[in-house]
């Protein structure tokens, strides 16, 4: 197993722990909020921050396991075609993913290398009551998930030799 697959199996390992967060953000939002007529500020951006980071990384992790989708119904009935798919799948997860990584990036380089006219940093905020930098923070993340998720299927199509 390659470094690349290790590092997305404990990303995607650790990052699913994210979902289990988002309940206990939830739980103390909801008691808070009706409990104590409290609500937060923070829940919300919270939990979508937490959802990001675990859907971001999902894509990598289902790629190195090897458990992603397949619409198989014709490898099935016939195994001769089980190269050609996935070399076409390979091929099209390619260029899908570099569009995205370009995208990303550039939405990331947007959102983060902002200035005010004073010359102080001012990344993207989100606008809300807490306003914070979560969405340049994002956009920079989705390029680091995507990169990675473009390497390990680049990482596929390199031909290994057979020990």
């Amino acid at each position: 197993m390659s470094f690349l697959e290790r590092l997305s199996l404990w990303l995607g390992r650790m990052s699913a722990w994210c979902f289990a967060a988002i309940i206990l953000v939830m739980v103390y939002e909801v008691a808070a909020r009706y409990g104590f007529n409290a609500p937060t500020t923070w829940a919300h951006e919270a939990s979508i921050m937490l959802a990001s980071i675990g859907f971001v990384f999902g894509g990598a992790f289902c790629m190195a396991e090897g458990t992603h989708m397949r619409i198989s119904f014709l490898v099935e009935k016939h195994p001769a075609l089980a190269r050609l798919s996935n070399a076409l799948s390979l091929i099209a997860g390619a260029i899908y993913l570099s569009g995205l990584c370009y995208a990303a990036w550039r939405m990331a380089e947007k959102a983060l290398w902002r200035f005010s006219l004073s010359g102080a940093w001012d990344p993207e905020r989100s606008g809300s009551t807490l306003n914070s930098p979560l969405p340049s923070y994002l956009k920079a993340l989705l390029f680091v998930g995507c990169a990675l998720f473009l390497l390990l299927v680049l990482h596929r199509m390199i031909p290994r030799r057979k020990a």
